[in-house]
């Protein structure tokens, strides 16, 4: 819900969301319309920002960092040392070819997968098997940290003389290969065919016996499977070979008999002369059936027409001439007829003449049908001679073919038996000269020595993670805290939140904490910061408005404790400074607190004037710090949101607007209460003032929507009880400029004279 300010603002209104996800409408500040008013863009904003968060909590990132380090180091150094020897080995996708036989096709040369399946056999339980029982690991105490104590040794040597149950002995074994296979990691080398057998154990010595071990094994359970395979291959090409000879004297006998029973010869002569001429023969059918369809289908065309479309009819001259003849004469007939009658002797001797020549061209029409009539029965039968002379010839064939079916099938198999009888002896022959050379493609490069100094904990690496998560958690303790303290720190969020413009920061100093003792200071002591920061508020509060200086300021705050009375206080002062006359009214009917401030008496005061029961003048303090009247708030009322709504409050502004150069009045917190909302309405300009320490943002920005809502003219804000070490900026905000460059140009008699306006003895 967007809500308009009011007119008077120094700036255009503006919409800003609160936390009740209600907005509110303030006007813009010239330190908003200038970008936040420091000149700086959006990444220099995001890192200052960021450096500033550093700077502000930087202890506690230190302390969590160095907890974490801290951690890092404990945990390193009570971490076991594990020692990592490593074994080099070379794959060969061949091995070396000692005597070259005819399988070496090289199949295994571009197979993709064939060093991962390597990969997968170093770290297969085979190998770890081998391993366990080559180095008797099941009982190495060493390997499987059994206790090494008197008492566990005489305990193991009587059970072992009882004999240890085999089931018991199995579950040590598994143990041993599965502390094998996670200590093993198989390392190759990019673009090479080295590969690195790396073993992680406590023990040095075991951790280089189980490297080693592990490549000696993959080596010799890689030669037990070439020879397991050759002795396989032998003995099953004995076998065959013997079949296979057996198989083929049968069928060698088979042939022959077969082809003495049915009298083949020359079977395979005689088999392509027959399809030769049954090709031939076909050839010619197929030619004759071409000629046969294209006259029967002539001859179809001249019986379905009358004949007068067929190419031989339009083609023939002697029936083209006739044509044309009658034409002529059909012609001279139909211009005779416009002037002669049909029965005239001249037209019927006209019409005798076209009747003959159609006689004449009807007989050239049916003798020419005759003729292709004759040709389509000719084709016809010289197509049924040749299918007779093909069943003929086809019959012959099939015959020919069942009697050599058999003859072939017996051939074939006489073929493939010899054929398989060479290649199993041959291959027979080569296993007997190639099995005997041991050739491996599995070579062992450099053995593992033991390891000097241990591979893990690796203190730096450590320390990395550590200080990582040390950052991390500093990053995310910092977040969360900057999350829940809602506060404002520094001058830029009033102005991106609220749009306010910052008119003064009013540095923390030890007498913050108490309304006196911070008055005092900055009247008492000119040259402090806190003066100075009231004075540089005083300037910029005369160049506020187009008019200058606010004839009726306004100062309140969202909550008590903020910090309005005392800014009420040093204001007055600093005006009466210039020389101003300068009107103080303690507009709290609630719970006064200027007359304590200012030393004075509260018997009488602005409830008097309100009720009309005292004037003005009966009422004020006359010159309570040299040039400032002070009125006093008087008696509390029961009633005080409606006395000072009534008209006399106004009254008094009017009046005291033609005496005094300007009026500042204190008013009531403005959250839970409509004393300031009323007070706003009836003033010129507003100052609200923000506890930088403890004000949460979203009652700042609930008690500007109220401020709006009264139509009060806020012209800016006050940052009090600034803490700049919080904040983490190294930049300061214009509020200390004087503090550590001195008034060196000032005499002794000025300070002096700057010294001289104090608070009135209690």
């Amino acid at each position: 819900m967007s809500i308009e300010g009011s007119s008077r603002g120094s700036g255009t209104p503006a919409v800003v969301e609160d936390t009740d996800a209600q907005a509110v409408a303030i006007p813009v500040g010239a330190a908003r319309e200038l970008g936040g008013g420091f000149g700086f863009d959006s990444t220099e904003q995001t890192f200052g920002r960021y450096v500033g968060l550093f700077r502000k909590h930087q202890i506690l990132i230190a302390a969590i960092t160095a907890s974490f380090l801290l951690g890092g180091f404990i945990v390193t150094f009570m971490m076991t040392r594990i020692y990592t020897a490593t074994t080099t080995i070379q794959i060969d996708r061949e091995a070396a070819k000692v005597v070259r036989s005819q399988d070496d096709s090289g199949e295994n040369t571009n197979d993709p997968q064939f060093y991962t399946t390597q990969y997968e056999l170093l770290k297969s339980r085979a190998v770890a098997e081998r391993v366990v029982n080559s180095l008797s690991l099941i009982d190495n105490p060493d390997f499987t940290g059994q206790d090494t104590s008197l008492l566990a040794r005489f305990s193991r040597l009587f059970s072992s003389s009882k004999g240890r149950s085999q089931s018991e002995i199995e579950q040590k074994r598994q143990a041993a290969i599965l502390m094998i296979s996670k200590g093993l990691t198989i390392q190759p080398v990019l673009n090479s065919r080295i590969v690195k057998i790396n073993f992680s154990h406590r023990n040095p010595t075991i951790a280089r016996d189980v490297s080693v071990s592990v490549a000696e094994s993959f080596v010799g359970m890689n030669l037990d499977r070439r020879f397991s395979a050759s002795s396989y291959a032998r003995t099953f090409l004995e076998e065959k070979l013997q079949q296979l000879k057996l198989k083929l004297e049968e069928s060698e006998r088979a042939v022959v008999a077969y082809a003495q029973k049915e009298g083949l010869v020359n079977v395979d002569d005689k088999l392509p002369q027959v399809g030769a001429n049954l090709k031939m023969l076909n050839e010619s059918m197929a030619a004759a059936t071409a000629e046969r369809i294209k006259n029967e289908q002539l001859w179809q065309q001249a019986q379905s027409a009358n004949g007068y479309s067929l190419p031989q009819i339009l083609n023939n001259p002697s029936i083209q001439k006739a044509r044309e003849r009658r034409t002529e004469l059909m012609a001279d007939y139909q211009d005779k007829l416009r002037v002669m009658k049909p029965d005239f002797p001249e037209m019927s001797q006209a019409r005798a003449q076209i009747a003959e020549y159609d006689r004449q061209i009807k007989a050239q029409v049916d003798l020419i049908k005759q003729s292709i009539k004759a040709q389509y029965e000719a084709s016809r039968d010289q197509e049924a001679s040749f299918g007779q002379k093909m069943e003929k010839l086809k019959t012959e064939m099939l015959d020919l073919r069942n009697r050599s079916i058999q003859y072939n099938i017996l051939q074939r198999e006489v073929d493939t038996s010899r054929s398989l009888y060479d290649g199993l002896l041959q291959q027979y022959k080569e296993i007997g000269v190639t099995g005997a050379v041991g050739t491996n493609n599995v070579s062992i490069i450099d053995k593992a020595e033991v390891p000097r100094s241990p591979s893990s904990p690796i203190l730096a690496l450590n320390v990395a993670v550590a200080l990582f998560l040390g950052l991390l958690v500093s990053a995310a303790t910092v977040g969360i805290k900057e999350f829940i303290d809602d506060t404002f720190k520094v001058p830029e969020e009033i102005e991106e939140m609220l749009g306010l413009t910052v008119l003064g920061v009013i540095p923390l100093s030890a007498s913050s904490g108490a309304k006196e003792s911070m008055a005092k200071e900055v009247i008492a002591d000119p040259l402090s910061a806190s003066a100075e920061a009231y004075r540089s508020l005083r300037t910029a509060l005369r160049f506020s408005t187009a008019a200058g200086t606010p004839k009726t300021l306004l100062v309140t705050s969202s909550q008590p404790s903020e910090g309005k009375s005392t800014t009420a206080v040093c204001l007055a002062a600093n005006f009466a400074q210039l020389g101003m006359k300068v009107l103080l009214i303690d507009a709290d009917l609630r719970k006064p607190s200027l007359h304590t401030v200012l030393a004075t008496e509260n018997i009488v005061g602005l409830s008097n004037v309100l009720t009309s029961t005292m004037d003005p003048g009966q009422v004020v303090h006359n010159n309570i710090i040299n040039g400032v009247t002070f009125m006093a708030s008087g008696p509390l009322p029961p009633n005080p949101a409606e006395l000072l709504a009534g008209p006399k409050f106004g009254s008094l502004l009017t009046t005291a607007r033609e005496r005094f150069d300007i009026v500042i009045v204190d008013a009531p917190p403005v959250m839970g209460l409509a004393d300031a909302p009323l007070l706003g309405s009836l003033v010129e300009a507003t100052l609200l003032v923000i506890d930088s320490s403890n004000t949460r943002r979203r009652i700042v920005a609930a008690a500007v929507k109220r401020l709006y809502f009264a139509r009060t003219n806020v012209i800016g804000a006050l940052l009090n009880k600034f803490d700049q070490s919080k904040t983490g900026h190294s930049y300061g905000y214009g509020y200390g400029y004087g503090y550590g460059y001195g008034y060196g140009g000032e005499s002794e008699g000025d300070a002096a004279g700057a010294r001289k306006e104090k608070l009135p003895a209690s």
